[in-house]
């Protein structure tokens, strides 16, 4: 995929994933709480008595960010997840929207320019000497998409012998096997990852290996069209903090499962894909 971010699996194993990054960050996080127990967070008590959450992102990275053409404001997943983490952070609070250039988000946070990044972010295990990390609210690794008919691709082996569509650009990604067996499948190769999709969705091959991201955004236009089994490689949406906002990140991971249990994420991704 020819994109600024290297990049969910099926629309309810998704949300399985969103606590992959948590393993690393959790660890973390216990860390910094055990020598931080009586400290005070400045952050958080900024934001509290402020009510105010100020957020950065790079608005231009649709459906997740973007400028509204009509009405000159900023939309998107991240800005709505934004605006419904400042209210239950703190009662009738709301996102505070701090455009950056996406070359400068982490800068413009380590500057205090904002508290949280929202802006579409995959997990860095290099950053984490500078920022710590939520888990995961968003997962837009590889995914395997087949038509309802083709009831015999079930998981990624069944694709050998079969014609597999992928953009030009694709690289294997997985485990050592699965990129040994991405390498020897032969799939033709098409200028985007929306045109896999529809020539699968037109039956000229089996089967498409794209983005989610895609593959959410075009399945509703191309009917009939299911997810495989599991991603094939996770790549996991977070919100970056600064490491003394402990009490910061705390709330957010807390506020973050409890969406994920409501359906309050899976709403989003509706709403928006």
């Amino acid at each position: 995929m020819n994109d600024r971010r290297v990049w969910l699996g099926r629309p309810v194993d998704w949300l399985v994933a969103l606590l992959v990054a948590g393993v690393v960050i959790a660890g973390t996080y216990w860390l910094l709480s055990r020598t931080t127990e009586e400290a005070v967070d400045p952050t958080w008590q900024r934001i509290v008595d402020r009510g105010v959450l100020p957020v950065c992102t790079d608005p231009s990275w649709p459906p997740f960010e973007f400028i509204d053409e009509a009405s000159g404001q900023i939309q998107g997943f991240d800005i709505d997840l934004a605006q419904r983490l400042a209210e239950r952070l703190v009662a009738g609070g709301r996102a505070e929207m701090v455009t950056v250039g996406f070359d400068s988000l982490y800068d413009a946070l380590l500057a205090s320019r904002c508290d949280v990044v929202l802006s579409a972010l995959p997990y860095e295990p290099m950053r984490t000497q500078d920022v710590v990390y939520s888990v995961a609210y968003f997962n837009a690794g590889l995914v395997v998409l087949a038509r309802e008919e083709t009831q015999d691709i079930e998981r990624l082996e069944d694709l050998e012998g079969r014609g597999v569509a992928v953009e030009w650009g694709f690289v294997p990604e997985g485990d050592a096997h699965q990129k040994e067996f991405l390498r020897n499948l032969g799939a033709r190769r098409y200028d985007t990852a929306a045109g896999a999709i529809r020539a699968l969705h037109a039956g000229e091959v089996e089967a498409a290996i794209v983005d989610r991201i895609t593959a959410l955004a075009y399945m509703r236009e191309c009917e009939g069209i299911r997810f495989v089994d599991e991603p094939i490689y996770d790549v996991n949406y977070v919100i970056p903090v600064r490491p003394d906002a402990f009490r910061l990140l705390e709330e957010v991971n807390r506020i973050l499962l409890e969406m994920r249990e409501d359906g309050t994420l899976e709403e989003l991704q509706d709403a928006w894909f």
